[in-house]
């Protein structure tokens, strides 16, 4: 008798704790989620080591952070550059020539020249 009520009181703890977890996870809502954006333009160097700039054909200009990729390969090509828009840090914002700041994921070469 006292391993069924042992049994039953494990049981009873085990589902209230499930039921406690259930209640705190929530899905992100779906307005916080953000498409990668994709950029293209002239890629120059920019101000830091793994900093470059991307002077988009409609003149904006945007500050590109790299992820792991040797984006000093494509300095002076067009290149449309994916990733995600990330906030400068208060650095990027006194040295940099950008208003715009992406997380490069991925490259592709448009030209291996830019026309200015």
């Amino acid at each position: 008798m006292k391993a069924k009520i042992g049994i039953w009181a494990t049981a009873i703890m085990f589902a209230g704790t499930f039921g406690a977890v259930t209640a705190h996870a929530t899905s992100a809502p779906t307005a916080s989620y953000k498409a990668p954006l994709e950029v293209t333009g002239c890629l120059e160097p920019g101000p830091a080591a793994k900093e470059y700039v991307l002077k988009a054909s409609d003149g904006t200009t945007w500050g590109v952070r790299e992820s792991d990729m040797l984006m000093n390969n494509y300095v002076d090509h067009e290149v449309t550059v994916s990733g995600d828009s990330v906030h400068p840090t208060s650095n990027e914002r006194a040295v940099a020539d950008a208003h715009h700041f992406i997380r490069a994921y991925d490259v592709a070469v448009e030209s291996n020249s830019c026309t200015k």
